[in-house]
């Protein structure tokens, strides 16, 4: 049995809005699981479920063998820490780290050395005799983690932990929470809309959108392998560009078309008899989807033709903008490329990193080779 399993959780708040709807997740012990997605996705929402502070609508919420559901937060054996990081200003650091052992009548000896282990584990040592206004977003942030792990609870809620912070300390955060999951191994489910801070951290991501789960699986799965075309979209930076096509059979050759005014758009896919998953395409519209590193910049040659209209320098990579049949691409280029704009190009796509979708149910499609 899982350590904690959601089971068709769901919640309807009063005026009929299904934030949740019925999801079924199983979470292992130690594991670092972070829920992803666009606001208004119902990850928060699911968070709060989980801490007590949401009334479930229906299904189960079992933690480490038991029934959550209904008790209040105080008897859930979680901790929370929140995106505003919820430090009392008028206590100092080692208050705030002791305030939650205090309530659990822990002894004043007991309190001392806790609040010492984890200072030391969270480098806020030096600032134990300090109170929040005279520290940084960091710091502080350090702080709410620290109290959290003080109480030494089943299981760690994260919302949003480090969007409020700047992108330099983010970064910075993001390590130190990475090394606190790896030293003590408690089980921790994070929220986010930042899909960088999903990769860097989770064992497994939780994709949402509209209430409902996308895709589970580790960073390298959701990346690669989406099973669904909202995945493809949200996951990337930049995402995956998309194009609806049509898998066409000529002779032994397979190739995916499109076509809009003057543009045409020709993948070749391979030979029929070495892709009979795709070969049972043949005739069907589907949507191609492929990611903006797996397309290649070359001479103009009559195939898959463009103009680069922007060019985003990054450092390490630089980001090139075109139209392919009236939608917007992404094209990322390893280094400083001194590609201008105007300038003429063709677009080369390998066939093995393409992924295809049902236009229908959006999901992808089993090519079952």
């Amino acid at each position: 049995m899982s350590y904690l399993t959601l089971h068709a959780l769901k919640k309807t708040y009063p005026n009929g809005i299904t934030a949740v709807k019925d999801i079924d997740l199983e979470i292992e012990r130690g594991e670092f699981v972070v829920l992803l997605g666009p606001s208004g996705c119902g990850k928060t929402t699911t968070l709060r479920m989980l801490a007590g502070l949401e009334e479930v609508t229906k299904g189960s919420i079992v933690l480490d063998g038991r029934d959550i559901t209904h008790l209040p937060p105080r008897q859930r054996d979680i901790s929370m820490i929140f995106q505003s990081y919820a430090v009392w200003p008028h206590m100092t650091v080692a208050e705030n780290v002791a305030y939650p052992l205090k309530l659990r009548k822990m002894q004043k000896s007991d309190i001392a050395a806790k609040v010492q282990d984890v200072a030391k584990v969270c480098k806020i040592s030096d600032y134990l005799d300090r109170y929040p206004g005279q520290l940084s977003g960091g710091q502080r942030q350090r702080v709410a983690v620290a109290r959290a792990l003080a109480v030494n609870s089943k299981l760690s809620l994260m919302d949003e932990p480090l969007s409020n912070l700047d992108a330099k300390l983010r970064v910075s955060v993001r390590t130190f929470l990475k090394e606190i999951h790896r030293t003590t191994g408690a089980t921790t489910i994070f929220v986010t809309h930042d899909q960088s801070e999903a990769m860097a951290l989770a064992d497994r991501i939780v994709v949402m959108n509209e209430g409902s789960i996308e895709q589970v699986g580790s960073t390298r799965e959701i990346y690669n392998e989406c099973g669904s075309l909202f995945t493809a979209q949200f996951m990337g930076t930049p995402p995956a560009n998309i194009q609806k096509v049509v898998i066409h059979a000529e002779g032994a050759q397979l190739f995916a078309k499109a076509k809009e005014g003057s543009q045409a758009f020709s993948l070749y896919l391979g030979l029929t008899e070495a892709l009979p998953g795709m070969a049972r395409l043949a005739g069907k519209e589907v949507f191609l989807a492929v990611r903006p590193e797996n397309i290649r910049v070359s001479s103009p040659r009559g195939v898959n033709e463009t103009t680069v209209e922007i060019v985003e320098p990054q450092g390490a990579y630089t980001i090139l903008v075109t139209t392919v049949l009236g939608s917007e691409w992404k094209i990322m280029i390893e280094g400083d490329s001194d590609t201008k704009i105007g300038a003429h190009i063709s677009l080369d796509i390998d066939p093995r990193n393409i992924m295809l979708y049902d236009t229908e149910t959006k999901k992808r499609i089993n090519l079952g080779q």
